[in-house]
């Protein structure tokens, strides 16, 4: 429990100043699926890797864009039996991912999931993902529901193919 909670802390410390201003409760989706925004929510720039096995793990940015505190609370998917917010964590010298049952986000901030640090992860897939297609995850925030397109890069890729690119 105590390595849980400094797990959490840690990733908290590691939440970055978001940047730009939206109207409260402004909803927009952007033409491709790349950037959906609801009660001043924002993700952008969703990804997995390609894979053929029975899980995966999805990264995404995620802003508060609003004046209130929002919870990451988990994702759902057709594609997956289920979906959890999870934390890479070392264990002994081993580098394991821990189920997180909910992480905060403060007002006016953004939260990076990338490899090496939280993720979505998805388990018991019904198909492979395959590099260059996308599939639909809809990301839990308390009341506000994100339904976003998760594009599938290579499966070696480290980050996503819009890297530095801006909305």
């Amino acid at each position: 429990m105590i390595r849980a909670c400094l797990i959490v802390l840690a990733l908290l410390a590691t939440t970055i100043m978001a940047q730009g201003t939206y109207a409260h409760g402004e909803a927009h989706q952007d033409h491709d699926d790349h950037v959906v925004e609801a009660d001043g929510v924002r993700a952008t720039h969703a990804w997995a890797n390609a894979t053929t096995g029975s899980t995966a793990l999805v990264y995404v940015e995620l802003e508060n864009i609003s004046e209130s505190a929002v919870t990451l609370t988990g994702a759902e998917t057709e594609l997956a039996a289920s979906a959890q917010l999870v934390g890479l964590e070392n264990t002994g010298g081993e580098l394991v991912y821990t189920v997180i049952p909910q992480m905060p986000i403060a007002a006016g901030s953004k939260m990076v999931l990338s490899p090496n640090g939280l993720a979505i992860r998805l388990e018991g897939l019904t198909a492979p993902l395959v590099h260059g297609e996308h599939f639909h995850i809809e990301i839990a925030l308390g009341d506000v529901h994100l339904d976003t397109a998760v594009e599938i890069e290579s499966a070696t890729a480290t980050q996503h193919s819009h890297a530095g690119h801006q909305h």
